[in-house]
């Protein structure tokens, strides 16, 4: 049993106020902010805040493809491209910082402004990631309602599996408005998988190689007893341009590259993305303004303009209505 203090013995407690604090010069953050699907499609350039491109197509092969010897010319029937395109999205963040804030020493930062500009440039990210992987149609703005893009849910309609009852309109023409319609919701079978992946080589003669899902959709996806064999360790450098630990499923059409996403937790649907057909299309990039002073505080408006551009959905997939 330990002993009392002697009378007047000065401790820890009574030095207190001349203690110095021991907080750790370093900001933890453990939050995702990997955003795979934004690095592995790239980006391009939009010169309009409603970006516009051409899809075409070949006819269905013709087997019977014969002419009588010295036959007359006969025009064939032609049919002209799809014009498309989807409106810019302008992803915003507004950090405000006073003078005072960013003068006094902090742990873990230099200035809080330069602190605040590096962490929302990250959130902006995530917010681009989201916005692709979701079921928005486009929107069109005006001077009350913000211009939205439509992503990869709204604008894959070729080679989908749905639920009973559910469909998603076909983009032949301008942007694609009309929303996918909800079925009825089923469980991820890798049945579902062999078939969206069938009709993408089928239409398109590509292969969607890489396959994105929810973290629950990805543990029903480990038990498929197709993948006992074909599971192996994907090389480094590839780890490094999509994400680390991601499994090869090796399809009877090629290989498929598995992401497991957490922006897609709770999702319905998995997708099926070919990389080589789609980007993001920046209308002017990320952007820093200074804004005016309106008091003793420095203020920074970011921004970045941009649009989903999917160039041929047709070697694309969706396997929606699926089980969160």
């Amino acid at each position: 049993m330990a002993g009392a203090q002697p009378a007047n013995l000065f401790d820890r407690f009574d030095v207190n106020p001349s203690v110095r604090e021991d907080l750790m010069d370093k900001i933890f953050n453990t939050d995702p902010d990997e955003v795979p699907v934004t690095t592995a499609i790239g980006r391009s350039t939009a010169t309009n805040t409603y970006h516009e491109w051409q899809r075409d197509h070949l006819a269905t092969p013709n087997k019977d493809n014969a002419a009588i010897d010295g036959a007359d010319f006969f025009a064939d029937a032609l049919t002209p491209t799809e014009r498309i395109g989807n409106y810019c999205q302008i992803f915003t963040k507004q950090p405000a910082v006073s003078r005072r804030a960013n003068v006094v020493k902090k742990a873990g930062q230099d200035t809080s402004m330069a602190y605040q500009k590096a962490k929302l440039i990250r959130e902006i990210k995530r917010d681009i990631e989201a916005m692709l992987l979701s079921m928005n149609v486009a929107v069109a703005g005006n001077s009350t309602t913000p211009s939205k893009s439509a992503a990869f849910g709204a604008m894959i309609f070729t080679n989908i599996s749905s639920g009973v009852g559910g469909s998603t309109p076909a983009q032949t023409a301008g942007p694609q408005t009309a929303p996918p319609v909800a079925g009825t919701p089923r469980a991820f079978t890798e049945q579902l998988l062999k078939d969206v992946v069938q009709l993408a080589y089928t239409n398109s003669g590509e292969i969607p190689e890489m396959v994105v899902m929810s973290p629950n959709h990805k543990n029903i996806f480990s038990t498929f007893t197709g993948i006992a064999q074909t599971r192996y360790q994907v090389p480094k450098g590839e780890e490094t341009r999509i994400i680390g630990g991601a499994d090869v499923y090796m399809s009877n059409f090629g290989q498929l590259t598995i992401v497991p996403h957490y922006i897609m937790a709770g999702s319905t649907n998995v997708f099926l993305l070919n990389t080589d057909y789609a980007s993001v299309a920046f209308l002017d990039g990320f952007r820093f303004r200074e804004m005016g002073p309106t008091g003793d505080s420095d203020k920074v408006l970011i921004t970045a303009d941009l649009c989903l551009r999917v160039n041929s959905e047709r070697a694309m997939g969706k396997i929606a209505d699926l089980t969160p």
